[in-house]
């Protein structure tokens, strides 16, 4: 069981608060007492790491066409909530050196670039890279056989894949969603993640915005993706 108080990352930064996967909401996260951030990395026309979740950007501006299909340029001008859609580089430029970022690869092409960015800050250290796509796992695990990895869980389906996976992988954290609760029933939860535990899998949990939630799976989790970072930096506090 975890001992300390779980690492603390703002999901999309402080997205209860400001424009998610900005690097106001990174800054934010951060000032309010998270030990970093998690973020989404989509690719652009031109090979250029967006940060954004969505693979295109019709919650912000209407339009439908994939981020694919637009050059960075394009993207230059576009704002969510006023703030610029920032870049992979962008981030570990503007943000604290010590901040820990988890990068979520959305787009399996974005993967090796990804990882070559971050190697050139030299913050392989206090980067976990997750993915729901296997295969932008194997990736990452083929470019480095220390990199940190994380498998994101969403389907009750993937739980029986997780240990072939990870005999294969080689995985640092399993990332659970906080509805594997109601999935699975608290105790079985509990239990699936004890045995995650004995194989020195690290588990980060998302998105665990509240803390009834919290203090029925405390002691159980290493890291708390959040949308409410103050919520969860004053619990432990």
């Amino acid at each position: 069981m975890a001992k300390e108080r779980p690492v603390i990352l703002g999901h999309r930064g402080y997205r209860a608060k400001y424009p998610e996967n900005t690097i106001l909401a990174f800054k934010k996260a951060i000032e309010y007492g998270a030990d970093g951030v998690e973020l989404d990395v989509q690719l652009s026309k031109d090979g250029a790491l967006i940060i954004y979740h969505d693979d295109n950007f019709e919650k912000i501006t209407g339009d439908n066409t994939k981020i694919i299909d637009l050059t960075s340029k394009e993207i230059k001008k576009i704002k969510n909530g006023g703030e610029p859609i920032p870049t992979l580089e962008e981030v570990f430029i503007k943000l604290p050196d010590y901040s820990y970022i988890n990068v979520e690869i959305k787009n399996i092409n974005a993967t090796e670039m990804a990882y070559n960015t971050v190697k050139s800050f030299n913050a392989l250290e206090r980067v976990l890279f997750s993915s729901f796509n296997v295969d932008a796992l194997r990736i990452l695990r083929k470019l480095d056989k220390d990199l940190d990895l994380g498998l994101l869980i969403e389907e009750k389906e993937m739980v029986d894949q997780i240990i072939p996976l990870h005999n294969e992988l080689n995985f640092y954290s399993i990332n659970l969603p906080v509805e594997g609760i109601k999935m699975f029933g608290l105790e079985n939860y509990k239990n699936l993640i004890s045995k995650l535990m004995e194989l020195g899998l690290h588990i980060v949990i998302w998105t665990l915005n509240d803390i009834e939630t919290l203090k029925s799976l405390d002691g159980y989790l290493d890291a708390i993706i959040t949308d409410n970072v103050e919520t969860i930096v004053e619990y432990y506090n």
